[in-house]
């Protein structure tokens, strides 16, 4: 999706003032839309934010959010139970409102009082800063994991990532469990991870790496936001498998790898790129495979 598309897609769904204001962002300049009840809808930019002359009401929100989902939000009870939904164009809508919960388990999201629109885009070259990293003397692909907070561009990174790769003739095969790497619609990748690449779309990334690494034959796994103890496993095992793992981690720096010892001493992955935490897409550091500086 280009950004006058994108600009066409989200005028549809959003009051005027926000539509022309988006209209007038260069492109790959807007990170996200911020929606609220009875307060002004905020455009946030790379540069900082701006506010747009309008107040919507509670009913409204709920509209622009139903619209923005194409009319399935209340279809999607599996994603809405996450706080998002991934939107086309692989943009991501963060909700909140009045939880339904069934003890700690959430059932359902109703009311909706705000939301947080994430901007989906295709930085070329986002992966400059890596790509001499990823490749060892050898002419092996090394697997990597990218430490940075929300909105720091670690996605962005990771799909540029995939795609120079994929032009080098490597076989990567992305488990795009939220839809937000490849952004696939009717079976077609509406970002560009490249030309051979293979896509597993909404699968669970511990099931979907297993399955990429039995059915499809990779040089290179990629999967994006690494959770919970599941998810590391499958990664492990695929680094036995002897292949390369590219992933995103939500963290500040290398401390978010406290908990994962066993990652570490099993050297899993061969560097660790690190975000900076003030200006989006700038790789701070990148470290070795015992977090030592190379």
């Amino acid at each position: 999706m280009t950004w006058q598309e994108t600009v066409a897609f989200l005028s549809a769904c959003l009051p005027r003032p926000v539509g022309r204001a988006l209209a007038m962002q260069p492109e790959g300049s807007v990170r996200e839309v911020r929606v609220r009840t009875g307060r002004q809808v905020r455009i946030i930019t790379w540069e900082g934010a701006a506010a747009c002359a309008c107040e919507p009401t509670q009913p409204q929100v709920a509209r622009m959010a139903e619209a923005l989902s194409e009319h399935a939000l209340y279809a999607r009870t599996d994603e809405q139970r996450q706080g998002f939904v991934t939107l086309r164009g692989g943009h991501r809508m963060g909700l909140c409102g009045r939880v339904i919960a069934q003890g700690q388990s959430v059932r359902a999201l109703r009311d909706i009082s705000s939301f947080c629109l994430r901007i989906a885009g295709q930085w070329p070259g986002a992966a400059d800063a890596l790509m001499p990293h990823l490749m060892d003397a050898n002419g092996r692909i090394r697997s990597m994991l990218i430490i940075g907070l929300p909105g720091m561009g670690k996605t962005t990174i990771l799909r540029d990532a995939c795609r120079r790769l994929s032009e080098a003739e490597a076989r990567v095969c992305v488990v795009d469990e939220r839809g937000e790497l490849a952004a696939m619609s009717g079976g077609v990748a509406q970002l560009d991870v490249g030309p051979n690449t293979d896509v597993l779309d909404g699968c669970p990334k511990e099931a979907g790496l297993r399955w990429m690494l039995r059915a499809m034959s990779p040089d290179v796994l990629a999967t994006d936001e690494l959770g919970g103890a599941m998810d590391m496993q499958a990664v492990t095992d695929a680094a036995r498998a002897g292949v390369s793992v590219l992933a995103t981690l939500h963290g500040r720096d290398e401390h978010a790898l406290d908990g994962m010892q066993t990652l570490l001493r099993q050297g899993v992955f061969d560097r660790f790129a690190v975000l900076g935490a003030h200006r989006a897409g700038e790789v701070e550091r990148v470290l070795g495979a015992r977090l030592e500086e190379v």
